[in-house]
């Protein structure tokens, strides 16, 4: 009996100990956690008050150049030297949080903030091809918040339609703007403000944006403009006009007459997050 009294109570000693070095244990990670997230918090707010200085910086150097680059993009609006036009441009607006949607060659695109779209919103694909992996990583990309419409000039296969069916989206089958409008789309989809507008309809923009833009509220606007030069400025200034500012150019590789421009409307960069830097498309 003496023997198993001493048997436990030595057991008992041991789970003390056990539990006393487990609280210990658990006390000292629970301090490097909150630790942690002190430090976390402190640099979070050190990364933004050094991001802050930067991009007043960055402004201010834009609006000081912003005359000699309007100049230049005027100077080499001529002739039929794409790249160096090109190369001339200066975006007009800082995204902090730029992202590619879609595949990495022609058809993804540069959008700003994708997750800041509103409820309800409407995203519109203007031409398709039956390549529709923009289509399905801007639906994912803005957490399915919203409806998405497109529409091209040739009738989509049925994988296409199908996976369009699963995004819950509508396609339309039509050259845009001779046999169908966007307002019209628009009209029919029963929708009116557009969150992201992607536009890749081989040299329909030139006669199919200014409109639309006139009619209704657009966010953003990523755009594929095919031509030389003089064309592509002579539609950056109507875009401009109507209050868009560009916030990335990427030259597409495959099509020397083509590039890329992602812009955003004034209205919309405190939602987006966007920073306004310095006009420099020449009106």
């Amino acid at each position: 009996m003496a023997r198993f009294s001493i048997i436990f109570n030595s057991l008992n000693t041991i789970i003390i100990v056990l539990l006393l070095v487990f609280t210990i244990a658990n006390y000292f990670t629970m301090v490097d956690k909150f630790r942690g997230l002190s430090d976390f918090r402190r640099g979070d707010s050190r990364q933004e008050s050094e991001n802050q200085i930067p991009i007043r910086e960055h402004r201010r150097n834009a609006l000081l150049a912003a005359e000699q680059v309007r100049k230049s993009v005027f100077k080499h609006a001529v002739g039929r030297e794409n790249r160096k036009f090109y190369s001339q441009l200066r975006i007009e607006a800082f995204c902090p949080s730029i992202h590619r949607i879609g595949d990495n060659g022609d058809g993804g695109k540069m959008v700003c903030n994708p997750r800041a779209v509103r409820e309800d919103c409407t995203l519109l694909s203007l031409g398709l091809n039956n390549q529709i992996d923009y289509d399905k990583a801007i639906m994912n990309a803005t957490d399915r918040k919203c409806s998405i419409i497109a529409a091209d000039k040739d009738q989509q296969n049925m994988n296409t339609l199908r996976a369009y069916g699963e995004l819950k989206g509508r396609v339309f089958s039509a050259k845009i703007p001779d046999e169908l409008t966007i307002h019209q789309i628009m009209e029919q989809s029963y929708r009116k403000d557009v969150e992201i507008l992607k536009m890749d309809i081989e040299g329909s923009e030139f006669t199919a944006l200014e409109p639309f833009l006139k009619e209704h509220y657009v966010c953003q606007i990523l755009i594929e403009i095919h031509g030389w030069p003089p064309e592509h400025l002579e539609l950056l200034q109507k875009i401009a006009r109507l209050g868009f500012r560009i916030f990335n150019i990427e030259e597409n590789r495959l099509c020397t007459r083509c590039c890329e421009y992602s812009l955003i409307n004034e209205l919309c960069m405190s939602q987006f997050g966007a920073v306004p830097l310095a006009i420099n498309i020449p009106f």
